[in-house]
């Protein structure tokens, strides 16, 4: 390990404390916390732990009286070790306030923000405000991203990986900044040829006066040369949202056909899809073309560039950028008083990774948490409404494992939910409504993608019928909206009670498009409270095996477009308690086999042109005073008194006989003939 007559380290704890530092190791990198681990010694003996454990601490590498570097954290771990001549040993781990986020989990919801939004909300919880956005692209808002029991620190990570986001740290005497950005060329230069480049040094030795790089292996790698992409969403179906990166500028001494593909993307609209997809290639390929290198030079930070100088290589003479560093150091003195012979001086080593200035660095994707199974979930939307739906059918719901318990229509994003059928515009649907439990399972496991695939009963939201009292019952039952009412339709497969039940709460429309039969083996009601009206288009038959009764309350109209038949088998008996009215457009004739008797209690008129009565025997016109009677005989004129008004007159052409027209009037009666 190289040494430098005139570096020394220190580290000083927020309280105070004097601590001699015997040895370090800091290991840091972009994308990732760093940590450093110290060995120290004290006079004292009996540090309190409070003074030191979970508060900053500052290290300080020094040249001479100017600082080299700070390293600023907190205080991870302290222990106290052996006691020797006049001094304890001490252990320490400095870590930045970030690492703490790695004690923290969480299942969380954010809605409609972009991942620079969501990472700084995370941090401002636990108050890390020190921050710095060199953000230079446009990030789209994320509709739904879920903290699935994840530490914050990971979380940060998938996200940050998942966005092509990477932090680093900047050091201060009195504090570190967190440092977010999507370009690793933004993050600066510790220096020009022309200032204080980085030289190479391979032969250095003993006590160097300046520091150097003592070692540059540079390396290529095969790596995935194209990146293939595809996702789905529901609302573009037929397109494979499928995006290729290629590292085609990258690729001269290996082959171009090593591609891997991905499924699902984590994407599902090309505006994020195409960098998503760059992004993971560049990650895949962030070690393709690296520089190793050693030396004694402590400017080395990730994600800051240097100027190498003094290589042999001319074209290697050309700016690298850092990207992880580990540093070692020892400090002998601070030993001296404890171990006689000791090596004295102070030594320091640097390894580091760097690429190429120009060249893109992205952090390995991060496994994305996978939900193995099934979570149940509550309905909800807005205040009042009782079914909260968009133009797909997708509800909101509230997880129990949410802490925000907001119970609305913010609790999640908009959910699909799998019905019994579904087609183009045709298929079973059935909107799950508020306050009703469903089950909800995760495409490929994703937590960003939930779909209610069940829906189960509970304590709160009990089945139609009591069970096991009713367990032969099946049903589908419904609830009037904002209502106390319902649909039905229900199933008893009791044995001997076997029946079809269906329940309409208010109108039932029943549409049939060819044939409709219905076969009833017993007895059949139909009651219905209003009016009844029934269209047929074509022909109506009914068929009765024994009696029909038809009561009507009011009126009964009968409209026929053409003829009509009845066919009585037996009597007929029509009984109208008020006037009967017939009306006949054309002619009117009765065939009547036996006897036709009409009875009318008042009178009887008869209005015509010509009236004709013809009997094949006899015709009688019989009344209280007479009768007249017309048979084979002749014509028989009987009465009690017989008046003639008007002349009489007889002929009696050709040579059948002559009229005689006899008045034998009854004893005590006269036969009277009045001329006008």
């Amino acid at each position: 390990m190289p040494r430098q007559s005139d570096l020394r380290f220190t580290f000083e704890p927020l309280k105070g404390d004097a601590f001699d530092v015997v040895s370090f190791t800091l290991e840091e990198g972009l994308s990732r916390p760093f940590k450093l681990e110290l060995e120290l010694a004290s006079h004292n003996a009996a540090i309190d732990f409070n003074r030191v454990l979970d508060l900053a601490g500052l290290f300080t590498l020094w040249r001479g009286d100017t600082p080299v570097r700070y390293v600023h954290g907190l205080v991870s771990l302290f222990q106290q070790g052996d006691t020797g001549f006049r001094r304890t040993r001490y252990t320490a781990v400095v870590e930045p306030t970030l690492a703490r986020f790695d004690l923290r989990s969480n299942w969380r919801i954010f809605q409609g923000q972009t991942v620079p939004d969501i990472i700084t909300s995370v941090l401002a919880e636990q108050r890390l405000t020190d921050i710095r956005s060199e953000i230079c692209f446009e990030h789209q808002p994320r509709e739904y991203c879920v903290q699935a029991g994840e530490t914050d620190l990971d979380f940060i990570a998938r996200l940050a990986a998942e966005e092509g986001l990477l932090y680093t740290f900047e050091h201060r005497a009195d504090g570190h900044t967190l440092v977010l950005t999507d370009r690793v060329g933004g993050l600066g230069t510790i220096g020009t040829h022309t200032d204080c480049p980085v030289i190479y040094q391979p032969m250095g030795g003993g006590d160097s006066k300046e520091p150097a790089l003592t070692r540059f292996h540079y390396t290529e790698q095969v790596r995935t040369a194209r990146q293939v992409q595809r996702d789905y969403t529901f609302t573009h179906p037929r397109y494979n949202q499928q995006h290729i990166a290629t590292g085609d500028q990258d690729l001269n001494n290996q082959h171009k056909d090593y591609e891997r593909y991905d499924y699902p993307g984590r994407y599902k609209r090309d505006i994020a899809g195409k960098p998503f997809t760059k992004t993971r290639l560049t990650a895949l390929r962030n070690d393709a073309k690296l520089a190793h290198v050693a030396g004694d030079d402590a400017r080395l930070q990730p994600g800051l560039a240097f100027d190498l100088n003094e290589h042999p290589r001319e074209d290697f003479n050309d700016r690298w950028r850092t990207i992880a560093v580990t540093h070692e150091g020892k400090q002998h003195s601070s030993l001296e008083e404890e171990a006689f012979g000791s090596d004295s001086g102070t030594s320091y080593e640097m390894k580091a990774s760097a690429i190429h200035w120009m060249s893109d660095w992205k952090a390995p994707l991060c496994d994305k948490p996978c939900i193995d199974g099934p979570q149940i979930a509550t309905v909800v939307g807005p205040p009042g409404e009782e079914i909260y739906c968009d133009e797909w059918g997708r509800v909101k719901v509230q997880f129990p494992w949410d802490r925000s318990d907001k119970n609305n229509d913010q609790s999640s994003c908009w959910i699909r939910v799998a019905q019994g059928w579904a087609g183009a515009t045709w298929g079973a649907m059935a909107i799950p409504r508020v306050g009703q439990e469903l089950v909800i399972s995760y495409l490929s496991g994703d937590p960003d993608q939930p779909i209610a695939t069940g829906r189960t009963y509970r304590e709160t939201n009990l089945p139609p019928y009591e069970l096991p009292k009713h367990k032969t019952r099946m049903t589908i039952k419904s609830r009037t909206h904002k209502g106390e009412g319902f649909n039905e339709l229900r199933f008893e497969d009791e044995l001997g009670q076997e029946e079809l039940y269906i329940h309409a709460e208010k109108d039932k429309n029943v549409h049939i498009k060819h044939d409709n039969t219905t076969f009833v083996g017993n007895n059949r009601k139909e009651q219905v409270g209003n009016d009844e009206q029934i269209t047929i288009g074509n022909d109506q038959s009914h068929e009765i095996g024994r009696d029909h009764t038809l009561s009507t309350g009011r009126d009964h109209e009968v409209t026929i477009g053409r003829d009509r038949s009845v066919q009585v088998g037996n009597n007929r008996y029509d009984t109208t308690t008020a006037n009967h009215q017939s009306e006949v457009g054309g002619h009117s004739q009765q065939t009547i086999s036996g006897q036709h008797r009409l009875t009318a209690g008042q009178g009887m008129h008869h209005t015509t042109t010509v009236y004709q009565l013809q009997a094949s025997e006899r015709v009688v016109f019989q009344s209280p005073g007479g009768s007249l009677t017309l048979d084979a005989q002749g014509i028989h004129l009987n009465g009690v008194a017989i008046t003639l008004r008007g002349p009489v007159s007889s002929t009696a052409p050709g040579n059948g006989h002559a009229l005689a027209l006899q008045l034998q009037p009854e004893s005590g009666q006269s036969c009277v003939e009045k001329k006008r």
